[in-house]
């Protein structure tokens, strides 16, 4: 294996394409909250999007978009896009602050919509957790709500993913932006009346 070379040749490239798709979804997300009005909270970026390159996520490089974002020590509202190497692009709504009841509520109402047939639930102590597996995620769908209110009350965030898998044959396919701005649109319903 210390004889291969074929990953270092193309990862310069294969970032590059991806930090350039995560660019374009990027600038239709900001286009669609130019054009739609939806309750942010205050000092929430909505224009320039941040976009951070890491090495380092359990051993394998990431890229990673936050649009719109608002981050303090109390309130944390984002929707991030992670391109994590060798396994997902993940849409997230991370949401954590004054409002979490009420996003918990709208939350139960939705959870058996189909448009939420693909989404899951974080369980862990910090949103920062990528693996989906049954100890860090739980499927919204097949999940009581009596079990994701427990869940959302003891952890004090709530994380909403849809995960698509680098490994399956309709990934090279994807586009990002237009995927990106449907879950957006799914994810965000919960912050809205």
């Amino acid at each position: 294996m210390i004889n291969s070379v074929d990953v270092f040749i193309h990862k310069p490239s294969i970032m590059k394409k991806a930090e350039s798709y995560l660019a374009t979804l990027n600038e239709a997300i900001s286009a669609e909250l130019t054009q739609t009005t939806h309750p942010l909270p205050p000092g929430t970026d909505t224009v320039k999007g941040q976009v951070v390159r890491g090495e380092n996520h359990k051993g394998f490089p990431f890229l990673s978009l936050d649009m719109p974002q608002m981050f303090s020590k109390t309130e944390m509202f984002t929707y991030r896009t992670l391109f994590w190497w060798g396994h997902d692009l993940v849409f997230a709504l991370i949401l954590k602050g004054d409002n979490l009841s009420l996003y918990l509520d709208r939350l139960t109402k939705c959870r058996e919509d189909p448009d939420w047939s693909d989404i899951y639930l974080a369980t862990t102590p910090t949103p920062w957790e990528w693996e989906r597996t049954q100890n860090h995620f739980v499927h919204i769908p097949a999940t009581t709500t009596p079990r994701i209110r427990e869940i959302v009350e003891s952890i004090q965030y709530i994380k909403l993913c849809r995960f698509y898998p680098l490994a399956e044959a309709t990934f090279p396919d994807l586009d990002w932006a237009e995927c990106g701005l449907k879950n957006w649109r799914i994810l965000s319903g919960i912050t809205t009346d």
